[in-house]
């Protein structure tokens, strides 16, 4: 027989696909070794690491297509949320013709910075025009969706409330924000999550982190992930995939020294956000983007009985100065902060924070500003408390901060006369935000920088897979959320919880698919330890009774103990609201509810939804009872 280059080019094909089914049954073979090797205690088509929003919209998206799926969350049962619980309740939305506008102005935000991916924008961009529709399927009311939201934005017609924090840049203007309640708050958006988690066929596991994933050495597929529970492994199948939304690394010293170089900084939310995304993301070959970048930073208070930082708005009062260790200023304190940004040079660069920081205000502007609405007219409950100093003269104030006391004198001077002139030569801050520090006593309180959220995680693409340092998706491992989120700078707000609503959406899609197009095959014994969801049981006995609501910091507990049919007693169980700054009126709302019989008393100043979210509990433990 005459062998012809096309004979031979079949006869070659053939036998390379003969020898690559060959190679492809041993690797088979090999793959299913692997899953054999490994004691499984549960299998789900998708597993999905990190109950906020992104890990919802991944779960719901998932469900929704079939799938089974698991939510591990790391924090206890009412601690869920991480970021999201807290965050401004703003999901970004752009209408159908304005996607290319919106992907310019998300090109426009990375500024010098080159490290985005274009298909990742444009992929955000497409989505946040499918918001307004996917949140009205899911039960928002269109018409509050489309309201303007006073004064920080304006109203366009059908498509909720326009913010552009950064107004000069191309394409700003079209990026809309929606809220799903008009008050925003308390967590709207996420609690409108969480009832479609709670109304779908979604097993939670709470009190689970998520330790390691679990990655077949020979292909690379991420077969499963291993969590802990009370300290025992716990190895998870995961036949479509594992979808990472468990945030960034804002409660973890270490890694926000060795990625922001900031030596000391406090977060407004994410007290269970450790960083464990990161290491089990590089552990599988994971390659990392912007993890320099935060949303922030701002300033804040926080102590050490307090989880996480309170929001000081000292851009948005008349407060008298900030300065650094060398008692000088070192900004326009007045300044409107972009996210964290501000304007110098012409460039929104994230705000200098000196360590330390203290602002210095004298009697005057304490008595007319409230710095934490939770201490009460003229901060008198912090100044109590020691956590606002009072001093006689600047030389006493220079000697309790430990600031030279002739360059914190000198700098007071100028900034007064500044006042007398009109015009803040140094810094630009505007007369009308400008208020003397003249009037002893004078008051000092130190500041903590403090930010949003991290931005940097493991590199994702357009299709939500994790990539490797080569740009290769790793099988079978996606992501969504701030986890990796996709912007490399300047950031625009309600931009990470709309890209927890898209890339959660195409996380959960892709991962869905691929357990049914792609799946982990082959039957495994599962060995069950029993450790069931890890919800807790909260005992009641004779006259008590359980009840349970949602405030801006997470689930509240209580158990209220019936003399007949009168409130004998309330005990808090679990409340996340925060505390170290809402201690004090704890006692008082809930001694109010047992004085007057009633849950509608008036709430404490400046704790009202704390007060709320109490009052609502016991209310629920009432009806436990059929009063």
């Amino acid at each position: 027989m005459e062998l012809t280059r096309r004979s031979f080019l079949t006869t070659a094909a053939a036998s390379t696909a003969a020898a690559a089914a060959g190679a492809s049954l041993a690797h088979a073979d090999e793959a299913q070794k692997f899953i054999d090797s490994i004691e499984w205690n549960a299998e789900y088509d998708v597993v999905v690491i990190g109950y906020g929003a992104a890990g919802a919209s991944a779960a719901i998206t998932a469900c929704d297509d079939g799938a089974k799926v698991l939510l591990a969350e790391k924090a206890p049962f009412g601690k869920e949320g991480g970021d999201s619980i807290m965050s401004g309740q703003v999901v970004m939305g752009v209408d159908e013709e304005y996607v290319d506008e919106l992907k310019k102005y998300f090109i426009a935000m990375g500024g010098s910075y080159h490290n985005y991916d274009e298909a990742c924008f444009e992929a955000m961009a497409k989505g946040c025009a499918e918001n307004f529709d996917w949140l009205v399927s899911l039960g928002a009311d269109a018409e509050v969706l489309k309201m303007n939201d006073g004064e920080s934005g304006f109203r366009s017609p059908g498509s909720g409330f326009i913010w552009s924090e950064n107004p000069e840049l191309e394409g700003a203007g079209h990026n809309y924000g929606y809220v799903v309640d008009a008050n925003r708050s308390p967590c709207p958006f996420y609690y409108l999550l969480q009832d479609n988690v709670d109304a779908r066929d979604i097993d939670i596991w709470y009190s689970s982190p998520a330790k390691h994933l679990i990655q077949d050495p020979e292909t690379k597929t991420i077969v499963g992930v291993q969590l802990e529970r009370d300290g025992q492994p716990i190895n998870v199948l995961a036949r479509g995939g594992v979808i990472m939304t468990c945030g960034g690394f804002e409660a973890n010293q270490t890694m926000l020294n060795d990625y922001l170089q900031r030596p000391y900084v406090g977060t407004l939310a994410a007290s269970f956000n450790e960083g464990d995304g990161v290491k089990m993301a590089t552990e599988v070959g994971a390659d990392l983007w912007h993890m320099s970048n935060s949303a922030g930073f701002i300033w804040g208070y926080k102590n050490e009985n307090m989880p996480r930082c309170i929001f000081i708005s000292a851009t948005r009062t008349k407060m008298g100065i900030f300065v650094g260790p060398g008692g000088t200023r070192f900004w326009d304190e007045g300044t409107s902060a972009r996210h964290g940004r501000i304007i110098i040079g012409g460039s929104a660069i994230q705000s200098p924070t000196p360590d330390p920081t203290y602002m210095i205000l004298d009697s005057e502007s304490m008595a007319k500003t409230k710095i934490v609405s939770a201490w009460g007219d003229g901060n008198r409950i912090a100044v109590e408390k020691g956590i606002i100093g009072e001093a006689q003269t600047i030389e006493e104030v220079a000697a309790a901060i430990n600031v030279p006391a002739d360059a914190l004198q000198k700098t007071i001077d100028r900034y007064n006369d500044c006042y007398d002139q009109g015009i803040d030569a140094d810094y630009g801050r505007a007369w009308e935000k400008i208020v003397p520090v003249r009037t002893p006593p004078f008051y000092y309180l130190q500041m903590m920088p403090t930010m949003y959220n991290t931005q940097g995680g493991a590199r994702r693409n357009s299709d939500a897979h994790i990539v490797d340092a080569l740009g290769n998706p790793i099988p079978h491992l996606y992501s969504a959320g701030d986890f990796g989120a996709i912007w490399p700078d300047m950031y625009n707000g309600s931009g990470n919880l709309g890209e927890c609503a898209v890339f959660g959406r195409i996380a959960g899609h892709n991962a869905a698919a691929a357990a049914t197009s792609d799946a982990i095959e082959g039957d495994v014994t599962i060995v069950d330890l029993g450790l069931g969801d890890g919800k807790p049981e909260f005992e009641a006995g004779e006259n008590e009774y359980i009840g349970m609501a949602r405030s801006k910091g997470g689930k509240i507990i209580v158990k209220v103990t019936l003399d007949g049919n009168k409130i004998a007693d309330i005990a808090l169980l679990q409340i996340n609201d925060t505390i170290g700054l809402v201690d004090d009126a704890l006692g008082t709302i809930t001694q109010a509810i047992i004085d007057q019989q009633s849950t509608e008393v008036d709430a404490v100043a400046g704790c009202t939804f704390t007060c709320q979210g109490i009052m609502k509990a016991v209310a629920n433990a009432l009806a436990a009872a059929g009063k």
